[in-house]
Parts: structure tokens; sequence; C-alpha cells
């Protein structure tokens, strides 16, 4: 009798440790696959994060879902009729133009093509005026694609600068993508050879806007108003 209750114990206890074991086992898989699928969600997220505060650093500060909209630069560029001053009618939101009014870019013809890039604005904060200047080169000859880099800049990353439209005397479309392969930044501007431009210029460069998938709705007034003649 004390050996079968001894067996019986012995067999009740084997049990009792192979199911604290299976559970425990159970246990494990399950907090490993869930610690497994948490650090997943968690590497995504930061991956998302970090994407977005390059998007911010790098370029532009419209950030929208998927690769970059379909836009077609102009095929018959001619960088001499683009050259001189234009005024800043509209953008899109950007960072480093925040609080900016009176926002005007001069193009000047610099050595083996490149083009001489000025950008000056006035602070609406502090009434100081600003520029940065750099340089813009053609990715193909005839190309309405440029590349836009500023040396003066902690970070020199060329930016994509492409000539949508323009009847070279009146208004420009001008627009960039930087593709962050689930997302992608968006800038663009409408230029206008007059400080306040008529309507039907504005209208014949949203007319080019809407046929480039170039959201009209996000376009921002520039402030033209007491600024100084030049």
């Amino acid at each position: 009798a004390v050996g079968s209750s001894n067996h019986h114990s012995c067999a009740q206890t084997t049990y009792l440790s192979g199911s604290i074991a299976k559970s425990y086992a159970i246990k494990s898989f399950t907090f490993l696959r869930f610690n497994t699928s948490f650090n997943m969600s968690v590497l995504k997220s930061i991956a998302v994060f970090l994407l977005v505060v390059m998007a911010n650093n790098v370029r532009g500060q419209i950030i929208l879902p998927g690769g970059c909209p379909d836009v077609t630069a102009m095929s018959d560029f001619v960088p001499g009729r683009y050259l001189g001053k234009w005024y800043e009618a509209e953008k899109y939101f950007a960072i480093f133009e925040m609080g900016g009014k009176c926002i005007t870019a001069t193009y000047s013809a610099e050595d083996d093509g490149v083009i001489g890039v000025k950008n000056q604005q006035i602070s609406t904060y502090t009434g100081m005026k600003s520029e940065i200047v750099g340089e813009a080169t053609q990715e193909s000859r005839d190309a309405g694609k440029l590349v836009v880099r500023f040396p003066s800049l902690p970070v020199n990353v060329p930016a994509p600068y492409w000539v949508v439209d323009t009847d070279y005397d009146n208004y420009a479309l001008v627009w960039g993508c930087l593709d962050l392969g689930i997302m992608h930044t968006e800038n663009a501007w409408i230029l206008t050879r007059a400080r306040h431009p008529q309507l039907s210029v504005l209208e014949a460069a949203y007319a080019a806007a809407d046929r480039n998938n170039i959201k009209r709705s996000y376009f921002m007034r520039t402030e033209q108003s007491d600024c100084p003649n030049n």
C-alpha cells in the first residue's frame, strides 16, 4: 500500500510537473510572440517617426502618404528667359519661409550653365531682411528639371526644383517632391513677375497645377504688401 501510494504520489508529481512545464512553455511562447509583435510595432513606429523627421528637415513640410504624384516638368525649358526677379505669390507651407513676407527669388546666369539663386524675405516678427544664396543646375538639357543647392546651409542637400509651367513673362509654377517610400513631401510655388499679379495670371498657374496633379488646396498666399521697392 505504501509502495502504491508512493507510486501514485510520484505519478501525480510527474503529471503536475509536466503540466507546469507545459503551461510555462505556452506562456513563454505567448509572451515571446507578444514581445516580438510589440518590438516590431515599436520599430515600425520609430521608422515612421524618423521618416517624418527626415522629411521635415530635408525638404518640405507637406507630408502625404505613398510615393510622389505623377508630375511632368517642362520639356522645352529656356533658362535664359527664366532669369531675373520673381515674386512669390503663393506656396505650400515650408518651415524655412515661416513668418516671411515680401519673398522674392532672383535668378542669374553663372559659369558652366549654372543658374545663380538668391532668395530674399522680410520677417513679419522683426522686420529684418534676410537672404540665402545658392545655385541651380539642369538635370538634362532643355528640361525643366533642376536641382538647387544652398552651400551655406549646415547640410547642403540638393533639392528638386521642377519648372512645371511658365510663360516667362507673367507666371511660373514650380514643384519639388522627395520620395520616402511609404510617404513623400512636396513643395510648390507660384511665382509672378509682378508683385501684385492680375487674377488671370494666377488662374493660368492654377490651371497648370490642375493638369499636373498638384493640389491647389495646399497653396497659401504670400504677403506682398508694405514691401521695399528693391
